[in-house]
């Protein structure tokens, strides 16, 4: 790797953050009715929640002429509390995660085809946090800033009422991406010797990235044996995500660097997010009240590296090096599949009011081993309490929730951490591995989501 993998490395350094928070790091639910129930929402969904969860629970809305509508406005709120121990093996301060929140919308219509089948779209996001920490933070080397990164899917989707007992359902999204995010990178270069943490080698790297077409797709059913239980599955093919990126590259303040700049700003990155199964059985073990037990398994094993592509990108006029022109970069991520385990209840108390209330509790398995676990990728096994209420004026419904995430505060020795420092400098035949890592320490994290929805059938 040449002192132009700088660049390289800058890019896939910064651009991985954006990655991780959508690897092992959505939360085991989405929209406000279906987080009041911990996101056991797959043999029981049946409104346009129904989109992320079973598209089987669209023709829950037939009827010839039949029209729905859902606005769904969300608040998502992360809490990162991170104590590194360097590279020399000296313990630093916490430092927290400064984003107070991510406002995450989801907006649906429905329409009734005939009288068994329904059509719809949407566009909605998964649950997910975005960082943003000091730029000289001890954390540097993972991450300092995703607070500006943007994902949305797009989706149509289409529900059939089988005969009495069986719904069908299949959705085609595409993702829709801009990906933004900031990181520290080490140039120290091998023509020189220098502590791997020097600050006068530290260099500010930003990548923006856009991706307007990463299409995926979704199919359910629900069953019901009998009048009081259904069951319901659903499969979530992968979003592959490519496109091209633009990154910006302060160079280290090092005299080793006067004079030198850098031609060419653009690479290509590749990633791979993961398919998800669902399963989940609902009864209504008494009139007007519902539960529901559900299994969420992501498999993020397939998320395995992120690919680098750079474009005619060099340094020139570095001290003793020359120019040299950039190849291609991988960068391993070594993800597990997650699982999650959520059960819900859901009921109207009395029946001469139309007050909905739910609860939910949900425990997910982590995604991200101790080897790279970091900052841009906070994650572990995660523990969720969740509560709502609704209410129905006519044809129009309300509804609240809430929940909140704990994580199993997770602490990475030197013996396992193995999140490389991004420090490329190196000529090209030389073979020295990158031995410098920046995820040793102490994690803590928490989440709290709030939201509020408008349903409405016409």
């Amino acid at each position: 790797m040449t002192r132009a993998l700088v660049v390289a490395a800058a890019m896939s350094a910064a651009f991985a953050p954006a990655v991780a928070r959508g690897g092992g790091m959505f939360l085991p639910t989405r929209g406000v009715r279906p987080t009041a129930r911990a996101g056991a929402f797959v043999a029981g969904a049946d409104d346009l929640g129904a989109l992320w969860f079973n598209p089987a629970g669209l023709a829950a809305l037939r009827g010839r002429g039949a029209r729905a509508a859902l606005v769904d406005a969300s608040f998502v709120s992360q809490r990162v509390s991170y104590a590194r121990i360097d590279s020399g093996f000296n313990e630093h301060e916490p430092v927290e995660d400064e984003n107070p929140g991510l406002p995450i919308p989801t907006l649906g219509l429905a329409f009734g085809v005939g009288d068994d089948v329904v059509v719809a779209a949407g566009v909605l996001a998964p649950y997910a946090a975005l960082g943003r920490y000091p730029a000289d933070g001890p954390q540097r080397y993972s991450l300092v800033d995703l607070s500006d990164a943007k994902m949305a899917i797009v989706e149509v989707a289409a529900g059939w009422q089988v005969g009495r007992r069986l719904r069908l359902g299949a959705a085609v999204q595409n993702l829709v991406s801009s990906l933004t995010s900031t990181v520290v990178f080490n140039g120290c270069p091998g023509q020189t010797v220098c502590a791997p943490e020097d600050p006068e080698f530290d260099s500010l790297s930003r990548f923006e990235q856009s991706d307007a077409f990463s299409p995926s797709a979704v199919v359910g059913g629900q069953y019901s044996p009998h009048d009081r239980v259904r069951v319901g599955a659903a499969v979530q093919l992968p979003f592959r995500v490519s496109g091209e990126g633009r990154v910006r590259v302060v160079l280290p303040s090092s005299g080793f660097f006067d004079g030198a700049s850098v031609r060419g700003d653009r690479a290509s990155m590749a990633f791979t997010l993961p398919a998800m199964l669902r399963l989940g059985v609902e009864v209504s073990p008494a009139a007007r009240w519902r539960a529901e037990v559900a299994v969420d398994v992501e498999l993020w094993s397939m998320h395995d590296e992120f690919a680098l592509e750079p474009e005619d990108v060099a340094i020139e006029n570095a001290a003793g090096v020359g120019t040299y022109e950039i190849g291609s970069l991988r960068v391993p991520r070594g993800f597990d599949d997650s699982v999650a385990v959520q059960i819900g209840l859901e009921g109207q108390p009395w029946a001469a009011r139309p007050l909905t209330v739910a609860f939910g509790y949900a425990y997910e398995t982590s995604a991200v081993p101790d080897r790279y676990l970091s900052v841009m990728t906070v994650d572990g096994d995660k523990h969720l309490v969740a509560a709502g209420v609704g209410y129905r004026l006519g044809a129009t419904s309300l509804y609240a929730s809430a929940s909140y995430t704990a994580m199993a505060d997770r602490d990475v020795t030197p013996e396992e951490g193995r999140a490389p420092q991004l420090s490329p400098i190196r000529d090209d035949n030389q073979d020295m591995p990158l031995d410098v890592y920046v995820n040793w320490g102490r994690y803590e994290a928490s989440w709290l989501t709030v939201g509020l929805s408008l349903a409405r059938t016409f």
